[in-house]
């Protein structure tokens, strides 16, 4: 017996790895238990809870005594009481569901007879004071549903459009409910492609309604047609405060025709016509408006080709207005001589906070004669030079400095320093005299 035991002992030392770890595994499976053992082990203790349980045997759930709501007033309660707080959390759970307004009754009406679906912006727009709806691409059949629903709307002071396309229906539309509402204020219709029908109907409004007070019709490439309808309808109008004709197509004659009918109206305080093509005598007949007009305190006329002659005019007028705050001459085409005629004018001006003639060649020396004339006018309210894309020298710095001293709100902005000035712009070159040769006989 020995011996065999000792034979086998041998044979499984001699056994392979291999072999013995699959006799482990085996051994590991039939240990286990198989999954309907788990199940049944699981269930087993529940069953005997479900076979040996009475009604006796459960517990029933402790019920505080609550009082009653009618004398809550009378008797104190606690208030961290769990049925106290499922009455109130139950309270706070239910939506409180808002009858929808009288306008918004119409609008969805006005949706469903012209077989659309309701815009939510449009319809929560209508309850606020700013109704935004920019770049929504909104039709003009949405334009027509929005604009029945304003007629009879008491809550919107700012009507926003700007990015969407109007047409001929929605500004009729429009115009009809801008005569009866008596809350919109503001209308802004940027870049909503209206031409020269749209714009007659909107400026024949305007010469009617005396509540609008800001008005943004900038990128709509208007033309002087278009100018000469705003400046005929600006004759009878007197509310509006504000008005944003930029990024136009007005030449010569539409800046000459708005800037005459600009010098009596005493309305506007904020106009911006820039990114135009005004030029030649419609930059002389802005400077005649800036002498004349006495109401209007922020002027743009950026991006456009006054040149020299434009400033020059500009600044023969400025010299004696008293009421303008800011101006904006920037990328004018203002050179060296037009700089000199504005640095005389700031030598003189009281009223200007903001001048601003970036990106203008005015050259280095033409920076240096701003500032020594800001710092000889000890008058002057002017808190911002903006000289954006103009370098300038050490000199500038140190009149800069000077001015600091005196004036430490004040501002200047430049682009860059340079060590010697740009002389070789103001120099003018001596052509030499052509002679003629002889004619030999």
């Amino acid at each position: 017996m020995m011996e065999t035991l000792r034979i086998v002992r041998d044979f499984d030392d001699r056994m392979p790895i291999h072999h013995k770890a699959t006799d482990k595994r085996r051994v590991a499976r039939r240990n286990k238990p198989s999954s309907d053992d788990q199940v049944s082990a699981r269930s087993r203790p529940m069953n005997r809870f479900r076979r040996g349980s009475s009604k006796a045997d459960l517990k029933p759930e402790v019920v505080r005594p609550t009082t009653p709501r009618y004398m809550k007033e009378n008797y104190d309660y606690d208030k961290s009481s769990a049925s106290e707080e499922s009455d109130n959390d139950e309270e706070k759970e239910r939506p409180r569901i808002k009858p929808p307004d009288m306008c918004q009754k119409i609008y969805l009406t006005s949706c469903v007879k012209q077989g659309m679906a309701p815009r939510q912006r449009l319809l929560k727009g209508l309850t606020l004071e700013v109704l935004d709806v920019r770049n929504c691409m909104l039709a003009p059949h949405d334009i027509e549903a929005l604009a029945y629903a304003l007629t009879t709307n008491m809550c919107v002071r700012t009507l926003e459009l700007s990015g969407n396309e109007v047409g001929r229906s929605g500004m009729e539309t429009l115009v009809d409910m801008l005569e009866e509402n008596m809350t919109i204020t503001e209308l802004k219709l940027s870049n909503t492609k209206i031409g020269l029908y749209e714009v007659t109907l909107l400026t024949e409004l305007l010469s009617e309604n005396l509540r609008i007070t800001t008005l943004e019709a900038s990128g709509n490439d208007m033309d002087d047609e278009c100018a000469k309808c705003f400046a005929e309808a600006l004759k009878y109008n007197r509310k509006l405060k504000r008005l944003d004709l930029s990024h136009n197509k007005f030449d010569e004659n539409g800046g000459k025709c708005l800037a005459r009918i600009m010098e009596t109206n005493d309305s506007i305080e904020y106009l911006d016509m820039s990114w135009n093509h005004i030029r030649m005598l419609g930059a002389m007949a802005w400077g005649e408006t800036i002498c004349r007009n006495v109401d209007l305190r922020n002027l743009n006329l950026s991006w456009n080709g006054f040149g020299d002659e434009g400033a020059a005019a500009i600044a023969e007028s400025l010299e004696d207005n008293t009421t303008l705050v800011t101006l904006d001459l920037s990328n004018n085409r203002i050179g060296y001589e037009g700089c000199r005629a504005m640095a005389k004018a700031v030598g003189a001006n009281t009223s200007l906070q903001k001048l601003a003639l970036s990106q203008n060649p005015i050259t280095t020396q033409g920076a240096i004669e701003m500032l020594t004339r800001l710092n000889d006018n000890e008058q002057s309210k002017l808190q911002e030079l903006l000289l954006e894309g103009i370098q300038v020298t050490s000199d500038a710095d140190d009149i800069f400095e000077e001015i600091r001293e005196t004036r430490p709100e004040f501002r200047f902005v430049h682009g860059g320093h340079v060590i010697s000035p740009d002389i070789l712009t103001l120099k003018t070159v001596d052509q030499p005299e052509k002679k003629c040769r002889s004619s030999k006989s």
